[in-house]
């Protein structure tokens, strides 16, 4: 599904990858399957059947296909006396192999002389090469189909991605004799040297003859090759075709199915055409509402306006009236130090007031005792100017009599009397 691939066509590669059609997938299948997807991804079609190179090796004895990437030796079929040196030769470059051969030295960790695809995928994946590309070169390169490659494998698929990467050449699609690894070569080697072998006797008429003779036991035996290579294909032609029979069988099941889950999808359909009215309805309802909460949003974004414009002139009141009661505070504080110093001031206004106020009882009690002392000087001094006046006119008899009250004064009458007072 993460592929993005259509369902019908999810479903068939899962058909294709279920080779033992037991309704699930194993680890080989699961493998195949993910080959497929990545090939559809590709822009590749789905094959009808699955091709005899993708049918799992566990899975191969019910339909006995060829092995993916592997060619007979004498499958083309080389001009007389060449086929020793096309045997010898080997497509990878003598230059790289020794460099590949240290690459594998590398990769292989666990030293068993042999690579796996977990331990050659970053490798792979370095070359930027599709997925479905390095699944093609890995299925050249494991001839033998065994899941891992050995250092000759592993060479010649370094090669078949040197090639594709520098030089923009496709690997084949099928091996041809002078790609199959040397170390692979022995039986068909010793068998073609087997072929046809003739000893010279001298004479010539003899020698042609049996030369003659060779040549045809050649042929005959490339033309046995090719036979058995043409029976191999008719025999997977033979189980293509049992594979499209299936394929048709399993079409046509699911043809079947599909009428009857068109039949359903109908009834549905024309369910939700009934529900789609009923929406319709609602939606229109629904539009409606939305119109008149819109009037109503709008009314209120109106309103909200207003009341934003009287509140930012609130704010703004509020600013100055809190700059007036910061300047009064102010005025407050400076009030009150001043009423503080004008309480010291009072305080020591009244101390003194009640000093002065009690040198002004003390002064009134003073000039009350002296007005008294003046009263009674006034009137001693009214009855010595009387004396006085009676003795100018010499009458000394009607004299008064001022001896005591003088004496009571010269006695010290007033200043006791004066002293007491200011006592008081």
């Amino acid at each position: 599904i993460n592929s993005k691939l259509p369902l019908d066509v999810l479903g068939k590669i899962w058909d294709l990858s279920d080779v033992d059609k037991d309704g699930h997938l194993d680890k080989e299948e699961f493998i195949v399957a993910l080959h497929l997807v990545y090939r559809t991804m590709e822009k590749e079609p789905v094959p009808s059947s699955l091709p005899p190179s993708l049918i799992p090796p566990s899975k191969r004895k019910k339909s006995a296909p060829a092995l993916p990437g592997a060619v007979a030796v004498l499958s083309a079929t080389p001009p007389m006396g060449s086929a020793a040196s096309a045997l010898v030769n080997w497509v990878v470059p003598v230059a790289d192999r020794e460099k590949y051969r240290e690459l594998f030295k590398k990769t292989d960790s666990d030293g068993d002389g042999f690579i796996t695809g977990t331990e050659i995928i970053e490798i792979f994946m370095q070359s930027n090469l599709s997925q479905t590309m390095l699944a093609q070169i890995w299925g050249l390169a494991d001839t033998k189909q065994t899941g891992k490659l050995t250092p000759e494998q592993f060479a010649l698929a370094m090669h078949f991605i040197q090639q594709k990467v520098t030089k923009g050449i496709d690997p084949p699609s099928t091996l041809t004799a002078d790609m199959i690894p040397p170390s692979e070569r022995t039986a068909a080697s010793d068998s073609t040297s087997s072929v046809g072998s003739v000893e010279l006797t001298g004479n010539k008429e003899l020698d042609d003859l049996s030369q003659e003779i060779a040549q045809l036991q050649r042929e005959k035996f490339f033309l046995e090759q090719e036979i058995m290579q043409t029976e191999e294909t008719i025999r997977q032609k033979n189980s293509d075709v049992q594979d499209i029979q299936l394929d048709l069988d399993r079409e046509s099941s699911s043809l079947h199915s599909l009428t009857s889950q068109k039949q359903d999808a109908q009834g549905r359909l024309d369910e939700m055409d009934q529900q789609r009215a009923k929406l319709e309805g609602m939606l229109n309802e629904l539009k409606q509402k939305c119109q008149e909460e819109s009037q109503q949003i709008s009314s209120l974004q109106s309103q909200i306006r207003s009341q934003e414009t009287h509140v930012r002139s609130q704010e703004d009141e509020l600013s100055r009236t809190k700059a007036d009661l910061s300047r009064l505070q102010e005025e407050e504080a400076q009030l009150e130090e001043r009423l503080v110093t004008g309480r010291v001031q009072l305080d020591s206004i009244v101390k003194s007031l009640q000093t002065t106020q009690d040198e002004i009882n003390q002064a009134r009690s003073k000039l009350s005792l002296i007005q008294d002392t003046q009263k009674e000087l006034t009137q001693t001094i009214e009855q010595y100017n009387s004396a006085l006046s009676e003795i100018n006119r010499g009458n000394f008899s009607n004299l008064p009599d001022l001896s005591e009250g003088f004496t009571e004064r010269e006695n010290g009458g007033f200043r006791s009397s004066v002293r007491n007072r200011e006592i008081n």
